[in-house]
């Protein structure tokens, strides 16, 4: 709807003044009744050369020559807009003639994009920090396959590097297989916490755990039996806490398929054709990288990229999280020809993407048949922390990711005992779940990606303003009024509308699209959440100022509950997108 009074603006000033492509930017005036929209020609007066204020009064007399253009009236260097009604009765119609596809766009069918996300760390528990990149790159597949993308998802699960090398060693140490078996994750956890306080008096156990990164690249048995075992209880735990989040990724794919070990595959992914090794090789073939006489292999950028140079092999022949990476960039290129990946990792890594990112490009990999380069983007999101401390894996000092769900479901039940006496214990849990995790959820994903938060109960749990409850309710409202009304809603209807209410709501329903097109492009799950809120807003405006099942005239009461309906639909699909369930009752 913006677009299409955008369009009619940049026909009359081409006409007017003979300007292609004019920059028109269109508003909210900053009251309700001066207009639909605003325009500031202040933004045309150096490309015309003119007076801002003149613009304004010459393209107000060509506006009201418009069958689109109610009104407009000229404030300074801006126009305020009114549109006919007569748009919002198009758009509408277009709307709900196919709520399906209007829901569903078919904008990129056929495009294949990977979401690399979730990170989590064999033999650490998730915690709080996992309400970050998980959920983030979960509504971003979920967005993604909504605009029709074909999309693969991959956990990416962190098994390989000094922290492994530490549980080993540990576990060799101290480890009961019996504890172990129990609950693998917080065992792994304790062992870890000990180890690390452990060497602060015995630095030979940091000689001890890179010998064992050494023993397990070498295929040593017992070092693989073990990995298989922490590997997999910890991705039975961790798929329990995320499943609570409605979040599953497609593979679970570890850093230490890339080692080359041929070790046990966890899903029925293509096999590795390059490992690191043959990766470092061809890389040092190319003259991307060095070998150095001591065995080392590095990459040094040109000075105009500044960035400092990088290791990709130690002097041991053992390599870190670049080489991994890298084996992982061609291990996609080859098996899946993807047009884009995608990485929602913490913004630490913004100069590990850096470099892994140029080196893949400098090395040919992402160029495709049809002669354009697969887009490699680091989607970074900031840091959770607690409002009282910090936490530090390494002390045991973190909030584990159930124990926090489980906190949000006891605090949602406290709030829901206190609005309803008369709620089953049944229904009073199933809505705790649903109402207690999925506000929390909300809670974080409403917050830009790529800054920091605080996590604050009574922020996180809040059922008015901005919230998922708020938003949940509206749309149990809308269900009900449907339900009430019980029966088929008819489209033998006159189509007009009359209150501003219903123009609002039709003009927010619009911009369904273009949200999603704006959070897929920037990978910013944030403004669907913003989105949601005012359409949510809007509705509420409806529902609070307008006859709807009281209305007497039929032909009104139809389009109104039309407008319900679509409201409710397109509000639920909203928050699928988000991973969150909506309930039929409150």
């Amino acid at each position: 709807m913006e677009q299409q009074i955008v369009s009619l603006i940049q026909g009359l000033i081409f006409n007017k003044y003979q300007l292609e492509n004019a920059l028109v930017k269109l508003s909210v005036p900053p009251k309700k009744n001066l207009g639909d929209f605003a325009m500031n020609c202040a933004l045309l007066a150096r490309d015309l050369r003119m007076n801002p204020n003149i613009i304004a009064e010459e393209l107000v007399e060509l506006l009201l020559q418009e069958d689109l253009i109610l009104s407009a009236e000229v404030s300074g260097p801006y126009i305020n807009i009114k549109i006919s009604k007569d748009i919002f009765t198009e758009s509408f119609k277009s709307i709900y003639s196919d709520l399906e596809l209007f829901l569903q766009p078919n904008i990129w069918e056929g495009t294949k994009i990977i979401i690399d996300y979730i990170g989590a760390n064999v033999g650490k528990p998730l915690h709080i920090g996992h309400m970050c990149t998980p959920n983030q790159g979960q509504v971003m597949i979920n967005l993604y396959k909504n605009l029709w993308y074909d999309v693969i998802s991959d956990s990416h699960i962190w098994d390989w590097g000094i922290i492994f090398w530490k549980l080993l060693t540990a576990y060799k140490h101290w480890g009961n297989k019996d504890k172990l078996h129990e609950n693998a994750v917080d065992y792994l956890l304790e062992l870890y916490v000990k180890i690390t306080a452990e060497a602060v008096d015995n630095p030979s156990l940091e000689q001890e755990a890179r010998d064992e990164f050494k023993l397990l690249s070498e295929w040593n048995e017992d070092s693989k039996k073990l990995w298989a075992e922490f590997t997999e209880y910890s991705i039975q735990a961790m798929n329990v806490q995320l499943a609570r989040l409605n979040i599953k990724p497609q593979y679970n794919v570890g850093e230490s398929f890339y080692e080359g070990l041929w070790l046990a595959k966890m899903e029925d992914y293509p096999d590795l054709q390059f490992d690191m090794h043959s990766i470092v090789n061809e890389l040092v073939e190319k003259w991307i990288a060095i070998k150095n006489d001591d065995n080392s292999v590095w990459v040094i950028f040109d000075d105009d990229l500044k960035m400092p140079s990088c290791i990709l092999q130690k002097r041991d022949g053992t390599h870190g999280y670049l080489a991994s990476d890298l084996a992982c960039i061609k291990y996609r290129m080859v098996n899946w020809s993807p047009d884009k990946i995608i990485y929602f990792v913490d913004v630490r890594q913004q100069l590990h993407f850096r470099q892994a990112f140029e080196i893949a490009k400098n090395a040919g990999w992402l160029d495709k048949d049809d002669h354009k380069s697969t887009q490699l983007f680091h989607a970074y999101n900031g840091f959770v922390s607690w409002k009282e401390w910090a936490f530090s894996t390494r002390k045991g000092n973190i909030i584990k990711l159930g124990d926090l769900l489980d906190e949000a479901e006891n605090r949602a039940k406290a709030i829901i005992l206190e609005k309803r006496d008369d709620i089953q214990w049944d229904e009073l849990n199933e809505l705790s779940k649903m109402i207690g995790i999925w506000a929390i959820k909300y809670g974080y994903l409403k917050k830009s990606r790529d800054t920091d938060v605080i996590f604050d109960w009574d922020e996180f749990m809040t059922f008015e303003g901005n919230s998922g409850p708020y938003i949940q309710y509206a749309y149990v409202r809308a269900r009900r009024i449907l339900e009430n009304f019980g029966s088929e809603i008819s489209t033998e209807v006159t189509w007009k509308f009359e209150h501003s209410e219903e123009t609002d709501l039709v003009r927010t329903l619009w911009d369904y699209k273009d949200v999603l097109i704006k959070s897929a492009e920037m990978n910013m799950p944030h403004h669907i959440c913003k989105y949601a809120f005012e359409l949510t807003k809007t509705f509420n405006s409806m529902y609070n100022n307008i006859h709807i099942l009281n209305e007497e005239d039929e032909s009104k009461k139809m389009i109104r509950l039309q407008l319900v309906e679509s409201f409710s639909k397109t509000i639920k699909e909203l928050f699928a997108i988000l991973g969150i369930d909506m309930p039929e009752k409150m």
